[in-house]
């Protein structure tokens, strides 16, 4: 069996060699059993009378006041003012690591505004949100890395006066309907901060999987409809959500193999997304691969309620970012450094432009 490292660097030649020999394996530097087949995958998250979340009740929180949605129009009016900052932010340098510096900057700004935490819960959200992917990435478990982690979730100070101003002046908010749920806020809103930070991640692997394909990259700068499917892509060929947890109720049966009850099961979305027997060539970022659901954001009751704001954040974002730099590419000397099989990040963007154009 491949080591974590191995996993780490990339994961996706073990999952193809565990999509034909071992589809349900078990994986015992995790202590769980990796679900890696499409059917499988599927199967495993539309049936939680078999297979249920950790942390289930949190998320069921999250997700009745989440319910009412927000509406595509607001989505947009508050996020594309919100790139144009940030894109002018960091025109005059010519140079920047756009995930860090732009991507996951709009990502968290426009998310908290409407959510409804405000632009001065971002920093912290963002915090939040890059402090549990190194947590949930770090295969070593260093002692040291987790205790920094928890000193940085405990600061939450900025979130605290954000509750405080919607109990005394409720408005629509999601967030507002969490405080009037009379739930802990702020201990919800650190589970699902890593969500605030992944439209920027997508949007970034969108632009990676853009600049490895000249062709395609030409294609989307001339017709920017072309956006959307390439974010769609995006997330089937590198979610950013490589795997979620599930547990075994009682035990089960799966793809021909025993697994006891209480197993926990890593049910491998970036796997799925990538088995053969659902999307041909599927190691291929293809813009103008025809339409096909995919597992990016779930399946089944527990499916992110969140997936048309996340890719609207993400194609608003890269939009902005080609309009405001149409000649944007890799930096001299840049080469990729994706990272992490839970979550996959696609670590820094260095990209570099002219700054002389207004």
């Amino acid at each position: 069996m491949s080591t974590l490292a191995e996993f780490d660097a990339d994961p996706h030649p073990i999952y193809a060699r565990l999509r034909d020999e071992e589809p349900v394996a078990w994986v015992p530097d995790t202590g769980q059993w990796f679900v890696t087949r499409w059917h499988d995958v599927l199967t495993v998250l539309s049936d939680p009378a078999r297979f249920t979340g950790e942390h289930a009740d949190i998320h069921d929180v999250f997700r009745r006041a989440y319910e009412p949605g927000l509406d595509a129009d607001e989505i947009e009016t508050i996020t594309r003012p919100v790139a144009r900052k940030a894109v002018d932010d960091v025109f005059t340098a010519g140079h920047a690591d756009l995930t860090a510096e732009y991507f996951e900057p709009v990502a968290a700004v426009a998310e908290a505004t409407l959510l409804g935490i405000g632009v001065s819960g971002a920093d912290t959200l963002r915090r939040w949100g890059n402090t549990l992917a190194r947590v949930v990435n770090d295969a070593n478990r260093d002692p040291s890395a987790d205790n920094a982690a928890i000193a940085a979730m405990t600061e939450d100070a900025e979130m605290a006066v954000v509750v405080d101003r919607l109990r005394n002046r409720a408005d629509g908010s999601v967030v507002a309907r969490l405080v009037r749920a009379d739930t802990d806020v702020p201990a919800l809103l650190k589970h699902v901060a890593i969500s605030v930070v992944q439209p920027g991640w997508l949007a970034a692997w969108t632009l990676a999987g853009l600049w490895a394909d000249p062709p395609q990259l030409f294609a989307v700068r001339r017709d920017r409809t072309l956006l959307g499917p390439a974010v769609y892509e995006a997330l089937r060929w590198a979610s950013p959500l490589g795997a979620v947890t599930r547990r075994t109720t009682r035990p089960v049966s799966l793809a021909g193999r025993k697994i006891p009850g209480s197993a926990r099961l890593a049910v491998v979305l970036a796997s799925a997304n990538r088995d053969p027997a659902m999307f041909p060539d599927p190691d291929r970022f293809d813009v103008h691969r025809r339409i096909r659901t995919h597992l990016g954001f779930g399946a089944g009751p527990r499916h992110c309620p969140a997936h048309s704001l996340v890719t609207t954040v993400a194609r608003i974002a890269l939009d902005v970012l080609l309009d405001r730099m149409p000649d944007v590419r890799p930096a001299p000397g840049w080469r990729p450094a994706p990272h992490g099989w839970k979550l996959r990040l696609p670590g820094p963007l260095a990209a570099v432009w002219d700054a002389g154009r207004h």
